[in-house]
C-alpha cells in the first residue's frame, strides 16, 4: 500500500503472482536447457533457434492482443493468458518428440503474452502517474523473484528426480492465482492520468492502422523501439547461451547452475527495487533522466556480458555477472514508467506490445539473419556470448537520445487526449463544432524542423486565412493536414475522428482536399481529363453526381468549356487556377484548403477568382486560404492565423489583424529589421549590433532624376490597375516598389 499510494493493492498482487508462476517456468527451461538439449539430441544451433522461433512467434502475437486489449476487458485476458501458461507448463514435462516440444513451448509463451502489454497497461490504469515507478518495481520484482525461485528449485528437483518434474509443479498455483484474477475489475482506460476525459474517450479506441502511427509519432517511443531491436538481439539468446556457458566452461550440473542462476536473480531482483526507489528521484531532477539511466545499465550490461565472456576464472566470471544482473534489473522501472508517461492513453497497451515486436524483429534479424547464432557451434560458447555485448551498447545510445523528448511528449499525450475529449463533447452538442484541431503538431523533413508545436483550429463553415512570411510554414501546415507529410509529435482531428495518421487518399475521401500553391493542375492532361479525373472517388458509386458537379464547375468558369480539349499546361496562369478549383470543387470538399490562389496573376483574374471562392464558402464548404495577399485573404476570410518560423503568432478576427501593424509588416517587408538598423537609413547592421563592415552613401539631394512617373495609370478592361502613380528615381538609388498581390507593381513596370 506504501508503493500504491493508498490505492486497492489486489491488482498489483495478483498481476505479480501471475508473472511471478510464468517466470518459474522460463527460469526453470533456461536453467535446464542442456538437458533437454540433450533428451532432444539438439545441437546449440537448433536449440537456440528453437527458443529464437518460439520467442519471435510469440511476441509476434503480441500485436494483435494488444490491440485487442485496447478494445476489450483485459481481466479476461489475464485469465485466460494464466489458464494456458499452467496447462502447456504441465506439457512440458511431458512431451517426448521434438515437434510437440516446440507446440507446447509455444502454447506457453502465448501464455505469456498477458504479462507484459495488458498488465502494464492495467497497472498504469490502476495507479496513479506518481506511482508506477514503484509499482512496475514491485511487478517486475515478481519477475525477478520467478528467476530466483526457478533455476534453484527446477534444479534442485531435476537432480532428485529428472528435469520433467521441474515442470509438473507449477500447474495447481498457476490454476489457483488464475482463479482469483477472475475476481479484478476492469479500470476505465486513462483514469489515472484524467479521471473525467478518460471517462469520456473510453468507448472511442483508435483503429490499428491510426494508432501505429500515432505510437511512432511520438518521438521517445520512437527511439526506444529501434532500441528494443537491439535490445532483442542481445537478450533473448541468453536464455539458452548462459547455462550452456556455464556447463561447458565450468563443467557445472545442473545444481549448480540453479543455484547461480537464482543467485543472480536475486541481484536481478535488488537492483528492480532500487530502480523503482530511484526513479521517483530522477523524475523530479528531470522527466528524461530515468531513461537516461535506464540506458545506462544496458550499457553496464553489455560490458559486463562482455567481461564474463573473457573471464579466465569461475569466481571472476560469477562476480561479473552478479554486477551485470544488478545493473540490468535497474533498467526496468524507469524505462517503463516513462513509457507509461508518454504513450497515449488509447494505444497504451499496444505501445507495450510493440516493444515486444521490435524484440523480435532484433533477434531474428541481427542475430540470426547476420549469422551469429553460429558462432557458439564455430567458435564456443565465450564467442557466443561476447558477440551479444554490442547490441546492449548500441541499444543503450538511443535509449539515451530519446531522453531529451520525454518531457514534451509527456504533455502531448496528455493535450492528445483533452482534444479527444473537447472533439467528442462538440460532436455532443447541437452548437458550433471544430471541423479541423491541429494540437501541438511538430513536423520535420529529415532533420531539420520547420514547425513547432502548432495549435490550430477551423469551425465549421468558418473561412480562414492562413498568412505569414516565406518559409512560415503554411503549405507544410496545409500538407501534414492532408496526410502529405508525415507529423513527427502532436495530433490532428478532423470532424472530432484522429487523422494524424491518414494518408492523403483516406483524407481525400473524408473531404479533405488541398489545391496545392503554384498550378495545381496536370500539365500533360486536357482541360476535359482532369475534369474527369477529379471525380475518381466517386465515379462509380455516384456518377450522376460527377455529372452534375462537372456541369456546375463549367458554368462558373465557361472559359474551360471552350478550352476542354486543350492541354492544362497551355492554359493562362489564371485558367490554370480555375481549372484546379473546379478540380477540388468537384472532388466534394468539406474542408477545402487554397494553396496561394492569387500567386503571380492579374488583378482581373484574382477578382473572379475571389468571387468563386466566396460563393464555395456560401454554399458551406469550410475554407483555409494561405496567402501572401493579405487584401485577397481577408476578403474572402472571417479570421485570421498569422504564422512565423513554424509557430502561430495570432489568430483571431480579420478586423483585429489589420490594427496590428507588426504582423503586416511582417507580411510586406519580410527580412526588412534583419537588414537595417531600424532608424529607416538603409544602414545594415550585423546580428552582434557592431558597426557595419560596408555602408551605403547616402543618396545626395541633388542628385538627377533618371526616371519619373507623373500620375500614371493604367487599367484593363474596364479594371483600373493602377491609378496616378506619381514618383522619382534618382541616379544610383534603389527604390523599393512594395505591395500585396494585385497592387499594380508589375503593371508600373
Amino acid at each position: 500500500e506504501r508503493d500504491t499510494g493508498g490505492a486497492p493493492i489486489v491488482g498489483l498482487v495478483v498481476l505479480s503472482a501471475l508473472y511471478f508462476f510464468d517466470e518459474f517456468d522460463t527460469a526453470a527451461f533456461g536453467v535446464l536447457a542442456p538437458d533437454i538439449e540433450r533428451s532432444f539430441h539438439l545441437t546449440d544451433e537448433k536449440f537456440a533457434s528453437l527458443i529464437i522461433l518460439n520467442a519471435s512467434l510469440v511476441l509476434m502475437l503480441a500485436i494483435p492482443v494488444s490491440y485487442l486489449g485496447d478494445r476489450v476487458k483485459r481481466t479476461p485476458l489475464v485469465v485466460i493468458s494464466g489458464v494456458m501458461a499452467g496447462v502447456f507448463s504441465l506439457g512440458t514435462g511431458l512431451v517426448t518428440t521434438t515437434a510437440l516440444l516446440v507446440f507446447v513451448r509455444f502454447g506457453n509463451g502465448l501464455g505469456l503474452l498477458a504479462n507484459g502489454p495488458i498488465h502494464n497497461s492495467l497497472l498504469a490504469d490502476y495507479y496513479e502517474p506518481d506511482r508506477r515507478a514503484l509499482v512496475y518495481a514491485d511487478h517486475q520484482s515478481a519477475l525477478r523473484l520467478g528467476a530466483i525461485a526457478g533455476p534453484a528449485v527446477a534444479g534442485g528437483v531435476a537432480a532428485l528426480f529428472g528435469w520433467r518434474a521441474a515442470f509438473v509443479i507449477l500447474i495447481v498455483p498457476i490454476l489457483l492465482t488464475t482463479f482469483v484474477a477472475t475476481r479484478l475489475k476492469e479500470p476505465v482506460r486513462g483514469a489515472t492520468d484524467d479521471p473525467d476525459n478518460a471517462v469520456e474517450v473510453a468507448s472511442d479506441p483508435a483503429k490499428f492502422r491510426d494508432s501505429v502511427r500515432m505510437l511512432w509519432n511520438v518521438r521517445t517511443l520512437r527511439r526506444q523501439y529501434i532500441g528494443s531491436m537491439f535490445l532483442g538481439a542481445g537478450l533473448i539468446p541468453l536464455a539458452a547461451y548462459l547455462p550452456l556457458y556455464l556447463e561447458r566452461v565450468y563443467h557445472l550440473g545442473p545444481g549448480w547452475r540453479g543455484v547461480i542462476g537464482g543467485v543472480n536473480a536475486g541481484f536481478t531482483f535488488f537492483g528492480v527495487l532500487r530502480g523503482g526507489k530511484w526513479t521517483a528521484g530522477w523524475f523530479a531532477k528531470d522527466m528524461g533522466e530515468p531513461l537516461r539511466r535506464a540506458a545506462l545499465a544496458l550499457a553496464v550490461t553489455g560490458i559486463g556480458l562482455a567481461a564474463i565472456a573473457a573471464a579466465p576464472f569461475m569466481a571472476m566470471a560469477i562476480a561479473f555477472g552478479f554486477g551485470t544482473s544488478f545493473a540490468i534489473g535497474t533498467y526496468s522501472a524507469p524505462a517503463l514508467a516513462t513509457q507509461s508517461l508518454v504513450s497515449p492513453a488509447r494505444a497504451r497497451t499496444l505501445s507495450f506490445g510493440f516493444f515486444a515486436l521490435f524484440l523480435v524483429v532484433g533477434v531474428v534479424v541481427l542475430f540470426g539473419g547476420t549469422g551469429l547464432i553460429a558462432v557458439s557451434d564455430d567458435h564456443g560458447i565465450r564467442w557466443g556470448v561476447f558477440v551479444l555485448s554490442p547490441f546492449w551498447l548500441i541499444g543503450a545510445a538511443f535509449l539515451y537520445s530519446a531522453a531529451r523528448f520525454v518531457e514534451d511528449d509527456v504533455k502531448k499525450a496528455m493535450r492528445n487526449l483533452q482534444s479527444v475529449v473537447e472533439l467528442r463533447r462538440q460532436r455532443l452538442d447541437a452548437g458550433e463544432r471544430s471541423m479541423l484541431l491541429c494540437a501541438g503538431v511538430d513536423v520535420a523533413y529529415d532533420s531539420v524542423q520547420v514547425l513547432f508545436g502548432v495549435d490550430f483550429e477551423v469551425k465549421e463553415g468558418e473561412a480562414v486565412a492562413l498568412l505569414g512570411t516565406n518559409g512560415a510554414g503554411k503549405s507544410t501546415l496545409l500538407k501534414a493536414i492532408s496526410g502529405l507529410v508525415a507529423t513527427s509529435g502532436g495530433a490532428i482531428f478532423f470532424d472530432g475522428h484522429d487523422i494524424t495518421s491518414f494518408d492523403p487518399q483516406r483524407a481525400a475521401k473524408l473531404g479533405i482536399v488541398q489545391m496545392p500553391g503554384g498550378r495545381s493542375i496536370f500539365p500533360t492532361l486536357t482541360v476535359n481529363e482532369s475534369l474527369r479525373l477529379a471525380g475518381w472517388m466517386y465515379k462509380r458509386r455516384e456518377p450522376k453526381y460527377v455529372t452534375e458537379v462537372t456541369e456546375q464547375v463549367l458554368s462558373y468558369f465557361p472559359v474551360l468549356r471552350e478550352r476542354g480539349t486543350q492541354l492544362g499546361g497551355n492554359l493562362s496562369g489564371g485558367e490554370q487556377q480555375m481549372l484546379g478549383l473546379a478540380m477540388a470543387f468537384i472532388a466534394k470538399p468539406r474542408l477545402l484548403m487554397i494553396d496561394e490562389l492569387s500567386l503571380g496573376l492579374a488583378p482581373t483574374i484574382v477578382t473572379q477568382l475571389v468571387e468563386i471562392v466566396k460563393r464555395l464558402h456560401q454554399e458551406g464548404t469550410t475554407l483555409i486560404l494561405v496567402e501572401q495577399s493579405v487584401n485577397v485573404a481577408l476578403t474572402v476570410a472571417d479570421r485570421a492565423v498569422f504564422m512565423e518560423k513554424g509557430e502561430v503568432r495570432f489568430s483571431g478576427p480579420t478586423s483585429e489583424l489589420l490594427e496590428r501593424g507588426d504582423i503586416l509588416r511582417s507580411v510586406f517587408l519580410e527580412g526588412a529589421h534583419a537588414h537595417t538598423n531600424g532608424s529607416g537609413n538603409g544602414k545594415r547592421a550585423n546580428a552582434k549590433g557592431k558597426a557595419p563592415a560596408v555602408a551605403r552613401a547616402p543618396i545626395p539631394t541633388d542628385a538627377p532624376v533618371v526616371l519619373k512617373l507623373t500620375e500614371v495609370s493604367k487599367s484593363f478592361g474596364g479594371i483600373r490597375a493602377v491609378d496616378r502613380v506619381s514618383f522619382d528615381l534618382h541616379e544610383n538609388e534603389i527604390l523599393g516598389l512594395i505591395g500585396p498581390n494585385g497592387a499594380g507593381k508589375t503593371t508600373v513596370f
